[in-house]
């Protein structure tokens, strides 16, 4: 009987998030325009992708599977904070990463907004974004709280190029960086988040970011960004590491008090999510082999470090693995 269930709601999920975020996409797009003329400029093309790509696919993937607890799907008020959340992320990512403005700056117009004046376009329409929605949350304090270790974190971050930087310092950015940014859409939604669902957006978090690094080996080697997957030397100790991240996911969707039919299709949902760093787990445990290390990743070519997900074999190992995450939980 579980395995009906879960082909039903994995098939329900596939079609779902792909007709979802195709209309989200042209919604999102269309309304971007809008605010372009309203504030007199333009994103450039990158940051325009950027911010479409994120609110289509996190919309219908993620927060309907959150809302899938409370038997609703994201209304379109949600969608206009959730998208103005994202004007304001790939936005202030351009000014840290771009060094477009000082971190003083930008802890200004984030956290003493009134006193910020603005000069340019980004500057305008990252500012309308956040005063739009923090005039919406709910537990103010609360909300500008995780902001603030977003923040941190992002400054911290820049570490990341140094070589020095040690393990410990990559892993408690990568988990707060992750964390933070997840657990941020559950303040702009109308339904109230339970202690557990509020601990599930954050740990999703630490995963998404994980598995966000894991498929991006090759291209952080390029770049200098050292990250704990590409540091990694025993790929079969790191996968007992990111298994513990989903168990702990696991003991807080357990504790959520929905009845367990009801809670299947936000399991499989995150589940989903995780699966995908596993396969990409299992990838580097294949270059290892019998070794007791992997090789120096970045001797290894673009080829061997890409996880290709339309590979029918990666696809086919995802939905086993998705079986296996799920049935046990």
């Amino acid at each position: 009987m579980y395995f009906f269930r879960f082909v039903y709601i994995v098939v329900y999920r596939a079609f779902y998030i792909l007709i979802h975020q195709k209309k989200e996409a042209k919604w999102g797009s269309a309304f971007l325009h809008q605010l372009e003329k309203q504030f007199d400029g333009s994103f450039d093309e990158r940051t325009f992708k950027k911010i479409i790509f994120y609110y289509s696919l996190k919309v219908p993937a993620i927060c309907d599977a959150f809302l899938h607890l409370h038997n609703k799907k994201t209304q379109r008020d949600e969608c206009e904070r959730l998208l103005h959340y994202f004007i304001c992320s790939s936005v202030f990512d351009n000014f840290f990463d771009r060094e477009e403005l000082s971190d003083d700056d930008i802890a200004k117009i984030t956290f003493d907004s009134k006193n910020y004046t603005v000069t340019n376009f980004n500057e305008r329409i990252s500012l309308n974004a956040h005063l739009l929605i923090l005039d919406f949350v709910r537990d103010r304090e609360k909300y500008l709280s995780v902001l603030k270790k977003e923040y941190d974190v992002q400054v911290a971050s820049r570490k990341q190029f140094d070589t020095n930087i040690t393990n410990e310092q990559i892993e408690h950015i990568t988990l707060e960086k992750g964390g933070n940014a997840v657990l941020l859409c559950s303040f702009y939604l109308n339904t109230q988040a339970s202690i557990h669902e509020e601990n599930c957006w954050y740990k999703l978090g630490n995963i998404i970011q994980y598995v966000n690094d894991l498929f991006d080996i090759y291209r952080d080697l390029q770049s200098g960004l050292q990250t704990i997957p590409n540091r990694v030397q025993d790929a079969k100790a790191f996968k007992i590491y990111y298994q513990n991240l989903i168990d702990s996911l696991k003991k807080e969707i357990a504790a959520i008090d929905v009845p367990r039919k009801q809670k299947l299709h936000f399991t499989i949902s995150l589940m989903g999510i995780c699966a995908l760093g596993l396969i990409a787990i299992e990838q580097l445990i294949k270059i290892q082999g019998d070794n007791e290390k992997l090789p120096p990743l970045h001797t290894l070519t673009r080829k061997e470090l890409i996880i290709d997900m339309e590979k029918k074999t990666n696809l086919w190992q995802w939905i086993k693995t998705v079986y296996l995450l799920s049935r046990k939980s």
